[in-house]
């Protein structure tokens, strides 16, 4: 099968390629990128004004399976991810039963060949059963292909364990990815501690918590020397203590979400369990130091940490409300209506931290526009304007803090292995 895109606005960050011109794409790889290439016999897509991109890198997303498929699974995520714009992902492990050891790698990867519509890769576990007492089969996840090493979902409050971790994780060159914040400081907190929590009576999580966590969590990869992920960063400080810590040359890299990039704690006013999640949306200052951090590297990737959950489990009293919520579907068009149409962050600049930063992070051979490469590839159309609408989404999840809010900039087409997999909203597998 050949496909020719032809005539879009090709933005490559790995290569900083920024041009108008065409894509090529034979038997599932890249066959040429140039202004002119040949049409015989291709099915032609007109991507002109609309924008070319690598195939989008997701490397934060909770899936659910195995073991709370209520809340998500293999084919529904993906599906989710495919109708967003994605073309690989990375699932985190806290799971029931954990993602703790090879098997589960092996297995899930064979589920995702069968189920899954992108392409999946998997994060294994840290410690067995996330229980912070005991690593797990780090060494055999990584044969059977995990990517990375975390027991996101929470702190890790044993400092030795880590350390043990980040010096075995080292061997392998894979980051271990982790979840900063204090929970002697955070714990049963709902909310950003600060003025807005006080008004609403409302217990907080204070920014130092994460700060502190992720000064601890740096020093001990600085000491192993071991490369580190910082997750769903969304505090001030921590952001300058990443930046310091890149410029001592630390192997740390770190992720911010759509909604801490784009919302405030005064959304909260709504006791919108939608508006639940950890680390917490902060105060506006945190959220000008994220974008900062984009703008200077502080801040390698843009993840959407989708954490969908059953609709009875949100439909609660806010305090009794699981956090997370749904974001795959949303986070192109929130990114690009809040920091690109805003003048923020430019367009390249959003695309180098939703493809090439995750993939690089993760060591993966996407998120790059080259001949010879997988076609996976991903056409956006800026200038879509459209409201969310969570009943339409593919996700189980049914939650969004961004439910019926108007976004403009959407993706149009999503194709992994030169197959079109998403078009005009509708994935067609």
């Amino acid at each position: 099968m050949k496909l020719l895109i032809k005539g879009g606005r090709i933005i490559n960050p790995a290569e900083n390629m920024d041009v108008v011109g065409d894509i090529l794409i034979e038997n599932g790889k890249i066959a040429a990128i140039g202004s002119s290439c040949p049409a015989a016999g291709a099915e032609i897509i007109d991507a002109a004004g609309l924008v070319v991109t690598p195939g989008l890198v997701d490397m934060h997303v909770h899936l659910r399976e195995p073991g709370l498929e209520a809340k998500e699974d293999i084919a529904s995520g993906t599906r989710a991810a495919a109708a967003g714009g994605f073309t690989t992902i990375a699932c985190m492990p806290n799971t029931r039963p954990a993602i703790d050891s090879s098997i589960v790698v092996a297995g899930l990867t064979q589920r995702a060949k069968t189920e899954g519509v992108v392409k999946l890769k998997i994060i294994g576990a840290l410690s067995k059963g996330l229980e912070g007492r005991e690593l797990a089969e780090i060494g055999d996840m990584i044969e059977s292909g995990a990517v990375a090493i975390s027991d996101d979902g929470g702190h890790l409050d044993s400092t030795r364990l880590l350390k043990t971790g980040l010096e075995y994780t080292g061997m392998f060159g894979r980051p271990v990815i982790t979840h900063s914040e204090d929970e002697g400081l955070a714990n049963e907190g709902f909310m950003h501690e600060g003025a807005v929590s006080a008004v609403l009576g409302l217990k907080g999580r204070p920014a130092v918590a994460e700060d502190i966590a992720v000064a601890r969590d740096i020093m001990l990869a600085e000491y192993a020397n071991a490369p580190i992920h910082i997750a769903h960063v969304s505090s001030k400080g921590a952001v300058e203590i990443i930046r310091q810590a890149k410029q001592r040359g630390v192997k740390v890299t770190a992720e911010a979400t759509p909604h801490h990039l784009t919302l405030t704690d005064e959304e909260l006013r709504t006791f919108n369990t939608a508006f639940k999640v950890n680390p917490p949306l902060r105060s506006a200052e945190h959220v000008a130091a994220l974008i900062d951090g984009l703008k200077d590297g502080t801040l390698d990737a843009i993840a959407t940490d989708h954490a969908p959950h059953a609709f009875e489990e949100k439909d609660v009293e806010f305090r009794y409300a699981p956090s997370g919520f749904a974001g795959l579907e949303t986070a192109v068009g929130v990114v690009l209506t809040g920091l690109y149409h805003t003048g923020k962050l430019t367009l390249p600049e959003i695309i180098a931290k939703l493809s090439y930063g995750p993939a690089k992070i993760l060591g993966l051979d996407s998120g790059v526009l080259k001949v010879g490469a997988p076609a996976d590839i991903t056409i956006i159309d800026t200038e879509y304007k459209w409201a969310v609408d969570c009943i339409k989404f593919y996700t189980r999840g049914k939650h969004s803090p961004f439910e019926s809010r108007n976004l403009k900039g959407k993706p149009l087409i999503t194709i992994v292995n030169g197959s079109i997999i998403m078009q005009n909203g509708e994935v067609l597998k």
